[in-house]
């Protein structure tokens, strides 16, 4: 039961804002009675927390998946894609994404379940060691890593959280050339 109605809250995180989500309507999609969400959650927002949990573990394999991918192309060809990967993730997950950013706890705990932000770290790191040659040679792989990592996420944050302060092409153009400064003479 408890997987019934946790899935079902996950499947409506995916079409509807998570403020707009109640225990009836997960109730009804589940085709369960409300009070049987109450004999497992003392309230919506601890459904939500479980189901956000059940997002990360689905999520996270995904967006690796797509990141590993691209690690060991051309520094530039990588950084691009995986800017791409990141900035079409995050505008198909706008709705919960931007209840995360006002959620520090539940960013936390998708980050802790999923594991997200350690493997594409350590992922970028790879990818800057192997290539290091192509690198700014002043910092080191990791450095770099979480140079680039942290400016693509921030940035695209801003931008969810900004209302598309400018166009899409122009964010996806932006980071794309901040990201290429790192680069050994190639900025």
């Amino acid at each position: 039961m408890v997987a019934k109605i946790v899935t079902t809250a996950v499947k409506m995180l995916y079409k509807t804002d998570p403020e707009q989500i109640t225990t009836n309507a997960i109730a009804e999609k589940a085709g369960i009675s409300k009070g049987s969400i109450y004999q497992y959650f003392a309230n919506k927002d601890e459904l939500i927390d479980a189901a956000i949990e059940q997002l990360a573990k689905e999520q996270a394999p995904l967006i690796e998946d797509m990141l590993r991918s691209v690690t060991l192309q051309e520094p530039r060809t990588a950084m691009q894609s995986s800017i791409d990967i990141l900035i079409d993730f995050t505008i198909a997950n706008r709705k919960l994404i931007r209840y995360l950013a006002i959620r520090p706890d539940q960013v936390r705990t998708f980050e802790n379940v999923s594991g997200l932000n350690a493997t594409l770290l350590a992922m970028t790191t790879l990818h800057m060691s192997h290539y290091r040659d192509q690198y700014r040679h002043e910092l080191s792989p990791r450095a770099l890593a979480w140079l680039f990592f942290n400016m693509a996420v921030a940035t695209t944050m801003r931008y969810i959280e900004g209302d598309n302060p400018i166009s899409l092409d122009e964010l996806r153009s932006g980071l794309k050339f901040a990201s290429a400064g790192l680069l050994e003479g190639r900025g």
